[in-house]
């Protein structure tokens, strides 16, 4: 009778697990399973069931499983991965460009949650919320002492409820109180959009996500009449396929090739840019540099592949992540999902864009980074770690292109160091500039605001005094980082520039930090802009 038993939970399970060889109508290519297949499912489920039915104790059955799955996919390769359905709940709301909250950017600064700016025309800012204000209650229940990513599990919520907050506001003796109705807050891809100069254009993507076309066609309307743009993927890990293709058809001839894609079971699909009758490019001629390092990934990669292999874009940066591997999500019964790994990207001349691994070793590939900068390629003690053996040829020009993993920028542009020490580490590492400047505007907002009407005054006058680096200095060792001499000397600069746009973003928005740093302490900016305009 128990073998019997068995019998059926391993025939349930092969059924099961034959639907997921089949998803996707088709797009997968279904294969009967082997005879050594179907025993290694009848082993798993045996198991299964032996656990269930005869183990000592009272089994916690879904955690189990759980970790199977995630056990499982990560002796594979490593973006294969499980989420259980808070996960991707959360995800798909970062995904979709919203969710439901009371609208602010924070941060958490000594235990306290800091309100760093409102989100324009959401609820906080409706309400009156200010940038420095101090959140100590939510709710009734005292919220000091919270770690960072506890913070969305009681500030976001269902639209149309509400979230009592009590809040601490520098220069008011008591604390204040705030009846906030949550809604939907609309989450931006863009941090930065403006003109260098008259003719030449600046835009920044964080992220792909759904609105992120949107957003950056905004964006070139309101910098028309640009004839050079400067486009900054640095730091974008990637996000939606569909939108990294949209973003593409802005700058290339309609139907142009984009990606392809190709798996072991999953056939050659390529994707195009719409065609003119639907999406005409907005920048099809201007000169346009595009703007990467060594965390721009997946949809970063495809777009930056695509400009370079067109001959569209002269690629200026750091040799990209490698994130070229394509996921498909499957949905579990329960609300979880497997998002599993079914093909390998490819840009249109046929380069792999995933960088090599080795399957289960999770540890090697995120340890890349570290063998990048001890090999000197991210600090140009060493040229990009390219595969001479892989040789490919730009579409128009014919030029040569390496593949073997990430994008090579047609410009490398190190990694600068010059100003790093271990006293700035220590103060980055403890919040100490991000804290200075908070409370800088806690003692001088107003004076500010007078002193500074624009952002152009600002940046032109705006300098620390030997008073600040004082302030700076004590706060410091407050927090744990003694002052170095030798640091603070070599740092100075660097540290000076940080705080002067942290107090910028705070008095203006995301622009006015990226404008400091790149008008002071950028030199792929730098690199990048001198391409964008110099001379025929």
């Amino acid at each position: 009778m128990q073998n019997r038993r068995i019998q059926t939970a391993f025939l349930f399970g092969v059924a099961l697990l034959w639907g997921v060889v089949c998803w996707g109508g088709g797009a997968a290519r279904a294969q009967q399973l082997t005879a050594d297949q179907a025993a290694q499912f009848q082993k798993m489920n045996q198991v299964m069931y032996l656990i269930s039915k005869g183990y000592v104790d009272t089994v916690d059955l879904p955690r189990l499983v759980e970790g199977a799955i995630t056990e499982m996919l990560g002796k594979l390769d490593p973006h294969s991965s499980y989420f259980t359905p808070e996960e991707l709940k959360t995800e798909e709301q970062e995904i979709a460009g919203n969710f439901e909250g009371i609208g602010i950017e924070f941060n958490v600064l000594r235990d306290t949650i800091v309100v760093v700016n409102t989100v324009p025309g959401g609820p906080s800012e409706r309400a009156g919320l200010q940038s420095g204000d101090r959140i100590v209650r939510v709710d009734g229940k005292l919220r000091t002492g919270v770690r960072l990513m506890e913070v969305p599990t009681f500030l976001r919520g269902a639209k149309g409820t509400r979230a009592e907050l009590r809040v601490v506001r520098p220069g008011v003796s008591d604390t204040l109180s705030f009846s906030i109705v949550r809604d939907k807050i609309p989450m931006h891809s863009l941090d930065a959009a403006y003109r260098i100069d008259p003719k030449t254009g600046y835009i920044k993507l964080n992220r792909f996500m759904t609105t992120t076309n949107d957003e950056l066609k905004e964006a070139l309307s309101e910098l028309s009449g640009i004839t050079s743009l400067v486009l900054d993927l640095r730091g974008n890990g990637g996000g939606l396929l569909d939108q990294s293709i949209r973003v593409a058809g802005n700058f290339l001839r309609p139907g142009s090739l984009v990606v392809y894609t190709e798996g072991l079971n999953m056939p050659r699909q390529e994707i195009h840019t719409p065609p003119q009758t639907i999406i005409p490019p907005l920048f099809a001629t201007g000169r346009l540099v595009v703007l990467v390092d060594e965390s721009s990934a997946s949809a970063s990669e495809i777009v930056a592949g695509a400009m370079q292999d067109w001959d569209r874009a002269t690629i200026v940066g750091r040799r990209t992540f490698g994130k070229g591997l394509v996921q498909q999500q499957v949905p579990l019964n329960d609300g979880s999902a497997v998002r599993l790994t079914v093909a390998h990207y490819y840009t249109p001349s046929g380069r792999s864009i995933q960088r090599p691994y080795r399957q289960g070793d999770l540890t090697g590939y995120y340890s890349d980074m570290a063998e990048r900068y001890n090999s000197g390629e991210l600090t140009g003690g060493a040229g990009p770690a390219v595969d001479s053996t892989q040789r490919y040829r730009t579409l128009v020009k014919g030029r040569t292109v390496y593949g073997g993993g990430g994008i090579t920028p047609d410009v490398p542009v190190p990694l600068d160091t010059t100003y790093y020490s271990d006293y700035w580490s220590g103060l980055v590492r403890h919040g100490v500039l991000l804290e200075f400047a908070v409370t800088e505007l806690d003692r001088h907002r107003t004076e500010y605001r007078e002193k500074y009407p624009d952002f152009e005054t600002f940046a032109r006058d705006f300098a620390l005094t030997p008073e600040m680096n004082e302030r700076l200095v004590s706060l410091a060792a407050l927090r744990g980082v003694p002052y170095d001499e030798a640091g603070m000397e070599r740092s100075r600069s660097l540290i000076a520039t940080q705080i002067k746009a942290l107090i910028a973003q705070r008095l203006w928005d995301t622009t006015a930090y990226y404008r400091v740093i790149h008008a002071e302490n950028d030199p792929d900016f730098a690199a990048a802009v001198a391409i964008a305009t110099a001379k025929n």
